[in-house]
């Protein structure tokens, strides 16, 4: 199996400077996986986390065209990006990058491009699907409402905990899910191939 990957070249932390209690969901909402995540997180998770954190705000990148934005529970804390030529300095400049996946399927490339970049990630384990990550050590995971609340919470309060998961998902993509080292052993196992 050759996993998916990401340019960790061009996805580097230090890109932006992260505001103090920023959230990212790097994501558009034309996709119905994201919709739903992002339906749940604004109206089952996000009232817990401003019980505890009132000052924080979330940015929610990507198109929005045809989108049921009445829908959605929103409020002042919430802002639309948009679609944008690069969304690097949106998520590198956040806390925190949420994924609070609970449908659908694949590997969420927005998890990898996160810790490419520095920002620390709570998700879920549909969220977090596919990918070889150690929840704890390179990410933070959360099933339901309260539990990713609480997970949100500590990450924004400890800044200890931010960097240390920001190192540790930073090496694992490079070690694990780099795009040069993939190609590398990609090569190596069609010669392998070949050779047999």
């Amino acid at each position: 199996v050759v996993p998916n990957g990401v340019d960790c070249h061009r996805n580097r932390p230090g890109l932006a400077q992260p505001g103090a209690n920023t959230l990212v969901f790097n994501g558009a909402l034309t996709y119905s996986a994201n919709y739903d995540a992002i339906k749940f997180f604004l109206a089952d998770i996000l009232p817990l986390v401003r019980l505890q954190e009132p000052e924080l705000s979330l940015t929610i990148t990507g198109s929005t065209s045809g989108v049921d934005l009445a829908g959605l529970p929103l409020d002042d804390s919430v802002h639309f990006s948009g679609y944008v030529e690069d969304v690097r300095p949106l998520v590198a400049g956040a806390w925190a990058c949420i994924a609070p996946i609970r449908q659908g399927a694949g590997t969420r490339l927005k998890i990898l491009e996160a810790m490419a970049l520095g920002t620390p990630v709570v998700a879920t384990a549909k969220g977090a699907e596919g990918l070889d990550v150690a929840p704890g050590g390179d990410i933070l995971l959360a099933e339901g409402p309260a539990e990713f609340a609480n997970q949100v919470v500590h990450l924004l309060r400890e800044p200890g905990l931010r960097r240390h998961l920001a190192g540790n998902a930073r090496r694992l993509v490079e070690e694990r899910y780099d795009w040069q080292e993939i190609g590398q052993r990609f090569v190596e196992m069609v010669s392998t191939v070949i050779g047999r």
